[in-house]
């Protein structure tokens, strides 16, 4: 039986060699995301093969992710039924995208029942429009960038260490805005900055007059691909969202033009970010299913 292990930078290794590999799009499957929410719920890998086992033990229970990798599925499926089992719970995978289920389907066939999740579907927008927000649609978006640029005196600079204390002061500020403290997010993004240099995330901080106003960060999901994990901004100054987020992209256009999407993830179902997430006009979602083991024979 694989040996599952709590999840630590020492599983970055694997995750980069299954990734290569098979070249998911999903934020689901990115490390970063399992790694730094490992404070929501407590997340253990392994190999499985040439593929790798993702387990989360939640509060709301105990599910698995698809098994990525280039091995053989069927066993690598056997090997989560039996640590599901184990666990004695049936085998669940969430974040299952349309190309892994056709997958599983074809290496277990009738053996999963699946059903869309929405909310967990990923909005991926396109390098070009990101940059230029050209267009009609986003015409909103690009005035509220060229009022930011008529009052202000602002610089868009890389996120590093130096900066990381300007980061840390917005973050405060941005919840005595909020008047509520998300204690994981924050922790998340103080993992980010303590693990900054084994991650090798990249992102920005924006700057108006001097302040720091907004930042982002990001973590490279395949060869034309970066999943956007954390944008913040000041509420108080109009236009900080737009423009971190279009700086963003054009620092990604110079430092790795070969990037063409850019995935912000998911909108959790949250009303407010779902519309905040349409407003930027998707070039397409990533459409991901719940896969429930049906019981065999």
């Amino acid at each position: 039986m694989s040996q599952f292990q709590p999840i630590g930078l020492n599983h970055k290794p694997l995750f980069d060699e299954v990734r290569r590999s098979e070249r998911s799009e999903s934020s689901s499957d990115s490390f970063g995301n399992v790694f730094l929410w490992d404070i929501l719920c407590r997340r253990n890998a392994a190999r499985l093969g040439d593929r790798l086992g993702v387990e989360y033990l939640c509060p709301r229970g105990t599910f698995y992710a698809y098994p990525l990798g280039k091995g053989d599925l069927a066993e690598a499926i056997r090997a989560l039924d039996e640590r599901a089992a184990e666990q004695g719970v049936p085998l669940t995978l969430h974040g299952v995208t349309a190309e892994q289920r056709r997958m599983l389907e074809e290496a277990v066939p009738g053996g999963f029942a699946f059903e869309e999740d929405r909310d967990n579907f990923d909005y991926i927008y396109s390098m070009d429009a990101m940059t230029t927000l050209a267009g009609k649609k986003l015409h909103g978006k690009r005035n509220f960038c060229n009022r930011f640029e008529a009052a202000h005196d602002w610089r868009f600079v890389p996120l590093a260490p130096e900066n990381f204390d300007d980061c840390r002061a917005l973050l405060r500020e941005w919840s005595a805005e909020k008047g509520e403290t998300n204690e994981e997010e924050l922790e998340a993004i103080e993992r980010v900055f303590r693990c900054w240099d084994a991650l090798g995330f990249s992102g920005g901080v924006l700057y108006a007059d001097d302040r720091p106003v907004a930042f982002t960060i990001g973590e490279r999901l395949t060869d034309d691909s970066m999943d956007v994990h954390f944008e913040k901004a000041r509420d108080d100054v109009p236009g900080a969202y737009p423009m971190v987020a279009r700086e963003y992209a054009r620092h990604l256009r110079e430092v790795m033009p070969e990037i063409r999407w850019l995935n912000r993830e998911e909108d959790m179902g949250i009303p407010n970010l779902r519309k905040a997430k349409e407003e930027w006009y998707p070039d397409h979602m990533l459409v991901k299913y719940t896969a429930v083991r049906r019981e065999t024979p």
